[in-house]
């Protein structure tokens, strides 16, 4: 099995904010706390890189992130070590479900991003702004989704549909808070 088509599960008769939800679905709290446990990582790595000025420790993280990226977006969260540390965190809390897609979508420009920072970091070894605005965006990101439950990319690719980049689903998805503007036609 190369590629996993859908990621999530799909629980027969879910019901989100009363409508059926036919579709995988994922814990919106463990994805969060998977954030959170990211963001951590990152902080601490970036500022050991900047007052030790020692980079080896930032190329492991960008490749471990590279790594958790590729996984949840090939397979889904449930093979990611890292997502499986914050389903454990959360495990005692009420799942929030979300639909699976647009967070699919958000981790293939996580994915993108730590490509780049591949190249960039780990290959080039190129140090200073370039990959340093990388890693603030990325740690921006991450505490959004962490903090206040938005997710950027989420909301980048309810643009694409509005604009007619990415096909609208057949479902009106469910999202974080009932956050999605994707309405009917």
């Amino acid at each position: 099995m190369i590629y996993k088509k859908h990621i999530g599960i799909e629980i027969p008769g879910l019901q989100i904010d009363g409508k059926d939800a036919p579709y995988p679905v994922l814990n919106e709290r463990a994805i969060r706390a998977t954030a959170g446990i990211m963001m951590m990582f990152a902080l601490l790595t970036v500022f050991y890189t900047i007052f030790a000025k020692e980079y080896i420790l930032i190329r492991i993280l960008i490749i471990v992130f590279f790594t958790d990226f590729f996984i949840k977006v090939m397979w889904g969260p449930k093979y990611s070590l890292i997502s499986k540390m914050g389903a454990w965190i959360v495990r005692k809390q009420k799942p929030e479900y979300v639909w699976a897609v647009q967070k699919r979508f958000a981790w293939s420009l996580g994915l993108f991003m730590s490509t780049c920072m591949v190249f960039i970091s780990v290959i080039f070894g190129i140090t200073g702004i370039i990959p340093l605005s990388f890693c603030s965006t990325c740690i921006v990101l991450m505490w959004l989704e962490t903090s206040f439950g938005i997710c950027v990319w989420c909301k980048i690719y309810y643009f694409l549909i509005h604009k007619g980049v990415i096909r609208e689903p057949v479902h009106r998805p469910a999202c974080p808070g009932g956050t999605c503007s994707i309405g009917r036609k």
